[in-house]
C-alpha cells in the first residue's frame, strides 16, 4: 500500500491563498516519490480576495478556500471534515500568503498569533500519529503556531533556495519555496528535497 501525502490547501494564488507553482510541485514531487496524495482544504472564507494583475484586494468579492482550492486539484478535493488525520503519513503546507492570511489569525503580532483551532487539530493529529509535517515558504509560520518554533528561530529567510530545515525532534521540514527561490528549477528541487528529508524522518522512525 502506498504512504499517503496530505497537501493542505487554501485558496488558489500567491497573494490570497496557496502559491500555484508550491502547490503543483509538491504534489508532482509526491507522485514521483511513489506516494498517494490526499489533496485537503478547510472548509472556510478566505481572508480576502486579490487582483492578481495589481496585487490590490478586491472589495466584495469574497472566495471560499475550499471552492478555490478546487482549481488546483484534478480529481477529489477533501475538506478537513472528511479525513481522519491518522490515515496520512505526511502532510504538506505550500505556501503563498494564503495559510499566514487565512488559516492564521492576529498574524501580525507573534504574541496574539492564533492558528484555526480545526486546522491545528488536524496537524497535531497527523503529528500524534507519528506523521511527519512539512511547510514550503510562509507555512512556515502555520507549522510553528502549531508545534513551536522551528530549531534556533530559524525561518525561510534564513535558508537557500535549495535547502531545506529539518527538526528531528518534533518530524518537521522547513524550505523556503519562492520567499527566496528565484526560478522554477529551484523551487522544484527545495520541494524535492523537502519530501526527501519527510521520507527519511519517517523512515527513521520506523527503524
Amino acid at each position: 500500500m502506498k504512504r499517503r501525502a496530505g497537501v493542505l490547501l487554501c485558496g488558489c494564488g500567491a497573494y490570497d491563498g496557496t502559491d500555484p507553482h508550491e502547490a503543483i510541485l509538491a504534489m508532482l514531487s509526491l507522485q514521483e516519490a511513489g506516494l498517494e496524495v490526499v489533496p485537503l482544504a478547510l472548509d472556510g472564507p478566505q481572508f480576502h480576495s486579490v487582483d492578481h494583475t495589481t496585487a490590490l484586494e478586491q472589495e466584495g468579492a469574497p472566495r471560499a478556500m475550499l471552492v478555490e482550492s478546487a482549481r488546483l486539484v484534478r480529481g477529489k478535493l477533501y475538506s478537513l471534515q472528511e479525513i481522519s488525520p491518522k490515515l496520512l503519513e505526511l502532510l504538506i503546507i505550500p505556501g503563498g500568503q494564503g495559510p499566514v492570511k487565512s488559516l492564521l489569525s492576529g498574524f501580525s503580532s507573534r504574541d496574539d498569533r492564533r492558528l484555526n483551532p480545526e486546522v491545528e487539530a488536524f496537524l497535531l493529529g497527523v503529528h500524534q500519529a507519528g506523521g511527519v509535517l512539512g511547510a514550503i515558504s510562509l507555512a512556515e509560520f502555520v507549522v510553528s503556531a502549531a508545534l513551536g518554533p522551528w530549531p534556533g528561530e530559524k525561518g525561510c529567510f534564513d535558508l537557500a533556495p535549495e535547502e531545506v530545515l529539518v527538526d528531528r525532534k518534533m518530524r518537521r521540514v522547513l524550505t523556503p519555496g519562492h520567499t527566496v527561490a528565484t526560478s522554477l528549477p529551484q523551487l522544484a528541487q527545495g520541494i524535492r528535497n523537502l519530501i526527501g528529508a519527510m521520507l527519511a524522518l519517517l523512515d527513521e522512525k520506523a527503524l
